[in-house]
């Protein structure tokens, strides 16, 4: 079996406001933007009569893409998007400069959990000792992570 990450996906509330979001976060435009109303998708997902309108990101420098998906059909519901929950996720994006994106996010009124955090160098087991790292939240809540690597 071949290993490797293709993609991650989040289902979103509304699409176009998130590809804005996203579209200035990573500084790219979605390679695809389209709505998906085939019968395979259903069959892959699990819910008869599935609509989702999707946008795709090539996530910089990684290989990975990043799928945003807003469900038409069925109707959208709603999770705590708190990162302690069971099953919640985040996306962790590698940057050159957190300073610099901590300046850019908070100009464009990004909701930023914490400035910039330095991760102890005297911690042996993580892997990310020296570095620096902050969480945001996307327009649904949904956590990312920016990390500095040291």
């Amino acid at each position: 079996m071949q290993e490797a990450v293709h993609h991650l996906g989040f289902t979103v509330s509304d699409l176009d406001r998130s590809v804005e979001f996203y579209s200035r976060l990573l500084r790219v435009e979605p390679f695809l933007r389209r709505v998906y109303r085939e019968e395979f998708v259903s069959e892959i997902v699990g819910y008869e009569g599935t609509v989702m309108d999707c946008a795709m990101f090539a996530i910089p420098r990684s290989g990975a893409i990043l799928e945003l998906l807003q469900y038409l059909e069925p109707p959208l519901g709603r999770v705590s998007m708190e990162t302690f929950n069971v099953g919640n996720a985040h996306l962790c994006l590698v940057v050159d400069d957190l300073d610099e994106e901590y300046r850019r996010l908070v100009e464009t009124g990004v909701e930023l959990r914490s400035p910039p955090v330095t991760v102890p160098s005297d911690i042996e087991e993580e892997p990310g000792r020296g570095g620096k790292a902050l969480y945001l939240r996307d327009p649904d809540g949904i956590t990312v992570e920016l990390l500095e690597l040291p």
